[in-house]
């Protein structure tokens, strides 16, 4: 019987095959660790250059369950610790605009003082400024909460490489509208002091769900 010439296998498909999986493989497991790191925030910055970390880092929606107040009552400091020239200066005239007070003139963040500190920001209070953190929180999410040892209300905003500008989304610039309504009376007394604006959780909630 005469026998079949021997053919050898193609390896060209198989090894296209191989690298196209692999491709597949490495793109899977990117998404995997760019959705964990999202999840965690994405915010978070380096140590200072100069000096001991500033606070305690707080989780993202640390200030969640924190009711805002009047931007009115709330002083911010702009710190630059993203080195670009100006940017403090106008990052403090951006708050301004949306009606927060100005606890101190911007200058350059002392814990970065190159200009390095690699992320968006960070949103620096004490205890008793929670209220008003949360109300910046508002006005620039997604960047890294800081609890220090200060004892007043005032909060540090300090921008880093990565800030952009203060841009609050729609839902979160009609609740600053609304905490920066007058406030009104309590319908009853008239001795009684005009009660604050307040905002229901379901609206703050949404305010709060931005994309990082």
């Amino acid at each position: 019987m005469r026998q079949r010439p021997y053919q050898r296998r193609r390896r060209g498909p198989i090894l296209t095959l191989v690298v196209v999986l692999a491709v597949a493989a490495v793109a899977t497991w990117t998404t995997v660790l760019v959705t964990a790191s999202s999840s965690s925030g994405g915010v978070a910055c380096p140590t200072p250059t100069a000096g001991p970390p500033p606070g305690t880092v707080l989780p993202p929606d640390a200030l969640d369950a924190v009711a805002p107040v009047p931007p009115s009552t709330v002083k911010v400091r702009v710190l630059n610790a993203g080195g670009q020239r100006g940017q403090a200066n106008l990052v403090a005239a951006q708050f301004g605009d949306l009606g927060f007070a100005q606890g101190a003139a911007p200058e350059n963040d002392p814990l970065f003082p190159d200009g390095n500190m690699t992320c968006k920001g960070q949103i620096r209070f004490g205890p008793a400024g929670e209220g008003a953190a949360s109300t910046v929180a508002l006005a620039v999410p997604c960047v890294e909460l800081v609890r220090d040892a200060r004892t007043d209300a005032g909060v540090d905003v300090a921008v880093g490489t990565a800030f952009g500008d203060v841009n609050p989304a729609k839902a979160a610039r009609a609740v600053l509208d609304r905490l920066a309504a007058p406030a009104t009376g309590d319908g009853g007394a008239s001795n009684a002091p005009p009660a604050a604006p307040t905002v229901d959780q379901a609206t703050l909630k949404t305010a709060r769900d931005v994309s990082c």
